[in-house]
């Protein structure tokens, strides 16, 4: 009789475990094989409870957490059939740490994409300055996700994390000397994105380099310099030299010299002024006020003229298109008044 309540025992504790066996794997098979499809219908989900169904921001939002997801989903997977069939301490601290991992993956790609722009700012990330503002702060964001989870893989693995940051603290003294052109970098950068001295995209000029900003760092500002190469200058340098933001003008200055030979007489002179002057107020990417266009002096071998003017933009491409038309303008005035442009000469006189 014992026998066989043993054997019915046995029975019943090997069909349940085959039972869980069998739920486990299945609960795996069903998490892993459709992992995608689930991250899909979740960020659809999402998308219209809180993007209002934007299929823009919807898209950008699957491309930066739907691969984390999917991970996750199999992830969990697994760890539900581990956790029916052979549930272990150190098992479970392996997965703690497997999820840690990914979702610090997964927030560091949202923080990635510019939906946490839309997300979080609205139209205000349309603003180049803001972005660049966001940017920086998702960086910021990105080393505090990371810290964050190397705090909690460390505390998984039983340390005393307060333990250890006091410990780091009294090194941190140390590292903190060291580290003072990063620190002092760190906080140019923020002036730099607050204070607004320039924007990506803006043309500017220090001391030490003239270009394009193309991208504002935590460390340091990338400038595109007008030979096309790329200057990395630190934030800290930026900040202590006068910074020319070209621009911020909303005009540009054109500035011409030219001279005519000598055989020019006053009337031509005269008509060769009013007539460019008449050029400039007749043209409509040119201010007509302030000009200047006077017969300004007598050069060793010409009759030198000067032409200062603004233009309407102040577009770089735009402003040397203006220019090229205002020369070439000015060149058609000289040659139709029959005078010439002068050159270097010189007057040798031979006593015999």
């Amino acid at each position: 009789m014992n026998k066989f309540l043993d054997s019915i025992t046995a029975f019943a504790t090997d069909t349940e475990k085959v039972i869980d066996l069998v739920i486990g794997v299945a609960v795996f098979l069903i998490l892993f094989l459709f992992r995608y499809k689930i991250s899909n219908v979740l960020i659809n989900v999402f998308g219209k409870l809180f993007l209002k169904n934007n299929k823009e921001k919807t898209n950008s939002l699957a491309n930066s957490l739907q691969k984390p997801l999917a991970y996750l989903i199999g992830t969990v997977g697994l760890y539900i059939a581990f956790a029916i069939n052979y549930n272990k301490p150190g098992v479970t601290k392996v997965f703690k740490i497997l999820i840690i991992l990914i979702i610090c993956w997964g927030v560091i790609n949202y923080l990635s994409n510019n939906l946490f722009l839309h997300l979080h700012f609205g139209d205000s990330s349309n603003d180049t300055m803001n972005t660049t503002a966001l940017r920086f702060l998702a960086n910021i964001l990105k080393i505090v996700v990371i810290a964050f989870g190397v705090v909690m893989i460390i505390s998984e693995f039983g340390y005393n994390v307060n333990g250890l940051l006091t410990g780091l603290g009294v090194g941190g003294l140390a590292v903190s000397l060291a580290a003072q052109d990063a620190v002092g970098n760190l906080i140019s950068g923020f002036i730099i994105i607050f204070d607004k001295p320039f924007k990506v995209g803006d043309l500017i000029e220090s001391a030490t380099v003239k270009g394009f900003v193309e991208e504002v760092t935590m460390r340091s500002t990338k400038i595109r310099t007008l030979d096309d190469s790329v200057i990395t200058v630190p934030n800290s340098t930026l900040t202590k030299e006068a910074v020319t933001n070209i621009s911020m003008m909303d005009k540009r200055r054109i500035n011409l010299t030219f001279g005519l030979v000598y055989s020019t007489s006053n009337e031509t002179i005269e008509k060769v002024r009013n007539e460019i002057k008449t050029y400039i107020v007749q043209n409509k990417d040119i201010l007509p006020e302030p000009c200047r266009i006077h017969f300004r002096e007598f050069g060793d071998s010409a009759l030198n003229f000067e032409v200062v003017c603004y233009t309407e933009t102040s577009d770089m491409d735009e402003y040397l298109k203006i220019e090229n038309e205002l020369n070439l303008a000015i060149k058609k005035i000289i040659e139709n008044n029959d005078t010439d442009f002068a050159f270097p000469t010189q007057t040798v006189y031979v006593q015999k």
